[in-house]
Formats: structure tokens, sequence, C-alpha cells
């Protein structure tokens, strides 16, 4: 299992677009987002929602060509069904987030959305009978 983690960065330093860092050797990201962008309990809430994510996707080898971008959206709703902070579509045709709206800024999901596309082609679906715990 890879190693998942979400960075709130200090209040009072200079404002910083989300970002994705892969640790070295290839055992884990780390999503770091600015202070304002996101709330602690936002950020405790997408690191589950990453590692349950991890359990359906994993990096391609590095020898593996590049895959399909595969496009990533959040929505932010005031309230979402049944008291969820976050609701995951995960489809062929990309990744939807349903996300409450207080946990992310309107920037910091659009932003964090964006990186999460512009590195979906280093990942791949695990296939449902290879995923541990399902």
């Amino acid at each position: 299992m890879l190693t998942i983690e979400v960075k709130r960065h200090n209040q009072g330093e200079a404002y910083f677009e989300p970002w994705i860092e892969k640790f070295d050797g290839g055992g884990g990201w780390r999503f770091h987002f600015h202070w304002d962008d996101i709330s602690d309990e936002g950020a405790e809430t997408f690191r589950e929602i990453y590692v349950q994510q991890s359990r359906c996707w994993r990096p391609r080898p590095a020898d593996a060509p590049r895959g399909p971008r595969i496009p990533n959206r959040m929505e932010r709703k005031a309230v979402l069904p049944d008291g969820e902070k976050v609701a995951v579509y995960d489809t062929p045709e990309g990744n939807l987030y349903m996300v409450r709206a207080d946990l992310i800024s309107e920037r910091g999901a659009r932003l964090m959305a964006r990186a999460q596309t512009e590195i979906s082609q280093h990942w791949e679906r695990i296939p449902p009978e290879d995923r541990a715990g399902e």
C-alpha cells in the first residue's frame, strides 16, 4: 500500500497553488495545500479519500508507456446526501469529487483537480480481482 499524506501548510505562508509530491522510490504521494485552500478537517478527509482511491489505482511502472489523461473535477456543495463529506465517482471517463464546500476552497478544488489530471497518465487502474481488501 502506498503512503498518502495531505499537508496543510502553515498560516501566513505566501500563497502557492496546491501541488503533488511523489516520494522517492515510488512509495507514496503528498498533496500540498496552502492554509487558505483547505481546512484541517478537509486535509484529513482528503487523506482518507486518497488512501481509498489508492486501492483502485497504482503508479505505472517506470518503463511502461504513459496512459491517457483522466479528467478530474471537484464540485463543491453546501450539503451532501446522508451527511457525507466527499463522494467520489470514479468512472472510465474521469473522476468527479463532490465535496462539502467548507472543506476546500473553490480555488483549491479547481487547482488540485487540475494537478490530479496532469499526473493521471502516470497511474493505472488496478483490476478489481487484484484489489486488496475489497
